[in-house]
């Protein structure tokens, strides 16, 4: 994971390429535009959070690198124990300011983590999420730290989108 996350650095630092691109995304919504989408596999999106919005906390049961191009990408990993009940113990375990040059990579299980912009620690990230198959094939989990809480999240449920 650490070449892959290094590879998608170096990729990240192409503004020549992403500038453009980023144009296209509207600056006052979440988004993204996709670089690689096969059906089954490794896909690449580039993805925008404007400022102080923050995605839910989730997991996505595959691998997964987050490299920002531009602006700064606040990444959180939470350590989380799941009860029937729907009750969580989620420990913030890793919080950091990635800016580029910067490049965060994680594997299930312990891929708990959450992402965006936290208001006022610079520009608003437009950064490469590179997914090592489609996220949404599989179970997985959306949490609220906040609640200490879980939910499952059924193969093709999107869950939130931000908190």
């Amino acid at each position: 994971m650490a070449e892959v996350g290094r590879l998608l650095v170096d990729l990240a630092a192409d503004e020549e390429f992403f500038g453009p691109l980023i144009a296209e995304i509207p600056a006052q919504s979440p988004g993204g535009k996709w670089l690689i989408r096969p059906e089954r596999g490794p896909r690449l999106v580039l993805f925008h959070r404007p400022d102080g919005v923050m995605a839910c906390t989730h997991s996505h049961h595959c691998w997964v690198a987050i490299a920002p191009v531009r602006g700064v990408e606040t990444h959180q990993r939470w350590d989380a124990v799941r009860y029937k009940d729907g009750r969580a113990e989620l420990r913030l375990a890793d919080e950091r300011a990635l800016v580029p040059g910067d490049v965060v990579t994680l594997v299930p299980p312990r891929d708990v983590h959450n992402h965006g912009h936290v208001a006022g620690t610079g520009a608003s990230p437009y950064s490469l999420i590179l997914l090592g198959n489609d996220m949404f094939l599989f179970n997985r989990e959306e949490y609220d730290p906040q609640r200490g809480t879980w939910r499952a999240l059924a193969p093709g449920d999107l869950g939130q989108s931000n908190r």
